[in-house]
């Protein structure tokens, strides 16, 4: 995971309903149940409540006040860890911290945490938390951890309201929160569309590692007739992908023969590649936005005047290749190794790009096909490695 960073005085709502369409396909109507829990945070005059932890996952979310996931056994704690030792899933997850309302909207700050490394904190942190108080509309009683209670009203206290775990060691809990407090005031403010971009980005990368995965774990064709290897784009996936996400990850996938198909009698569109194609490949470097990449590479381009032509001479029998900027950033992007790859990879990302962006492809892929592979080799071009 890249650096972290953190979203101060935001839209709670609006920000994670933004991460939500990044990683959720199925069982979004859990994250009206955390806008419950938020509002209800965000109400109370405690300040343990004010601080909560939330992540979002393929098929649903979760939300928690931040101390309980720290005890030992409660419900929260034992979600936090599960999805981490018993699921794959892709977990985005982030601290909020509340700070009020503006004009009818929750506002807060938001911290990225890394879900795998914050796991490891809170199972090595962990603090036993040995009672339960049920907190009762007009008082509350202490019960052993794990005794059974009703919910029902208390003669003495009135209405039951809620329950919640009690440290062993009240101010360990106090410590351990303050220290994890200090410890994400630290992080860098981030731009949030560009996270949310990020995110995107991340969903198709994590998608095509997957078809990689399990392209490679089948020891004979699996399709229908026998001739293709195949996997099933995740229902998840598809579910929040746009066409140009779906392009994307297609652009990503690493096979010659590549094709997206739905199989007959069967729900699903599906990853199929020829039976001799070659699967021990890795996925290629994403590809975002061509057009921004070289946007941005040019403006990086120094100097200019050498950088908008790229020269190979050879004289007697002499040719001489001039580039302009964007045709040597285009060629960087797809640039692996060799002419041969080159042209094939521009060949295979034709037909998803548009006019302008195809017209550019073509011009360059026809200076390119005039020069040696020795001459192609001295080109100056940084090359789109496998990740």
């Amino acid at each position: 995971m890249g650096r972290l960073s953190k979203f101060e005085d935001v839209d709670v709502f609006a920000s994670l309903n933004a991460v939500l369409k990044q990683n959720t396909g199925f069982y979004q109507s859990d994250f009206d149940i955390d806008k419950e829990i938020i509002a209800k945070a965000a109400a109370s005059p405690n300040r343990e409540d004010k601080t909560l932890l939330w992540f979002c996952r393929p098929m649903g979310t979760h939300c928690f006040r931040e101390r309980d996931v720290f005890l030992k056994d409660t419900a929260p704690h034992n979600t936090w860890r599960f999805y981490m030792e018993q699921t794959s899933d892709r977990i985005l997850a982030y601290a909020i911290e509340l700070t009020g309302k503006e004009r009818g909207k929750i506002k807060g700050n938001l911290y990225e945490l890394d879900y795998a490394r914050h796991y490891e904190r809170v199972k090595d942190r962990e603090l036993a938390a040995d009672t339960v108080r049920l907190v009762y509309e007009h008082g509350t009683r202490d019960i052993p951890a794990g005794q059974y209670f009703t919910g029902n009203p208390d003669t003495v206290y009135g209405k039951f309201e809620r329950f919640e775990a009690i440290p062993n060691d009240p101010d360990a809990l106090q410590s351990l929160l303050q220290e994890e407090r200090r410890s994400r005031e630290q992080l860098p403010p981030g731009d949030f569309k560009a996270h949310i971009a990020a995110l995107r980005d991340g969903l198709i990368e994590t998608e095509a590692r997957r078809i990689v995965r399990e392209m490679k774990r089948h020891d004979t064709p699996n399709s229908p007739n026998k001739t293709h290897f195949m996997v099933e784009l995740s229902p998840a996936f598809m579910q929040l992908a746009a066409t140009k996400d779906t392009d994307r990850l297609f652009s990503m996938l690493p096979y010659k023969t590549l094709a997206f198909s739905k199989i007959e009698g069967r729900h699903g569109t599906y990853a199929l590649i020829d039976k001799g194609e070659n699967r021990d490949r890795k996925i290629r470097k994403p590809r975002p936005s061509i057009r921004a990449q070289l946007k941005a590479d040019k403006a990086k381009t120094a100097p200019k005047k050498a950088a908008a032509k790229n020269k190979k001479s050879r004289f007697g029998g002499m040719s001489m290749i001039r580039l302009t900027v964007e045709e040597t950033n285009l060629l960087s992007i797809y640039n692996e190794g060799g002419k041969r790859a080159l042209i094939e990879n521009v060949n295979a990302a034709l037909p998803y790009m548009d006019a302008d962006m195809r017209e550019l492809a073509q011009r360059t892929l026809a200076k390119v096909d005039a020069l040696t592979e020795e001459e192609y080799a001295e080109l100056a071009l940084y090359a789109a490695d496998e990740v």
